[in-house]
């Protein structure tokens, strides 16, 4: 009878062992990676943006000779659009919009920053997915000029 017991035990672990894992474990954790409903990372949109920064000779600005870096670059035109209203993502921006938005970054790109360049400026970088390869397209925001 325990050997019964004993197979029928195996015979679940083995089967069912990492669903009971994965149950006991969101019962014990909750909404912690990877633990969660929600779909973290399960789906990529097709583009993706890129910023950076030339000065009047189009050579490339270090990012951190603004004390900022990408990623940081790419989270400010998300904030700057939020916070003027205008919807983002997937080419959606007019010229007139992506202009907007680069002035107010430009803005506060250089705020009370002593810069080598006399003019700045700042180029979206967009990639997208179309027909088997990656395309890509690069667009001046706006330019600083610092007298």
């Amino acid at each position: 009878m325990f050997s019964k017991i004993k197979k029928i035990i195996k015979w679940i672990t083995s089967t069912f062992g990492v669903a009971l894992v994965y149950i006991f474990g969101m019962l014990i954790f909750r909404e912690t990676h990877p633990f969660s409903r929600f779909p973290m990372y399960s789906s990529f949109p097709n583009w993706a943006y890129s910023f950076y920064l030339t000065d009047e000779n189009d050579k490339i600005i270090p990012l951190s000779s603004l004390e900022t870096n990408g990623s940081s670059l790419g989270h400010l035109f998300g904030s700057v659009s939020d916070e003027l209203s205008i919807p983002y993502g997937n080419f959606m921006e007019s010229d007139e919009d992506l202009l907007r938005i680069g002035k107010r970054m430009m803005e506060i790109l250089t705020e009370g920053r002593d810069l080598e360049a006399d003019q700045l400026e700042l180029h979206r970088k967009a990639f997208y997915y179309k027909n088997d390869s990656i395309t890509g397209q690069d667009i001046i925001m706006t330019y600083y000029e610092g007298y």
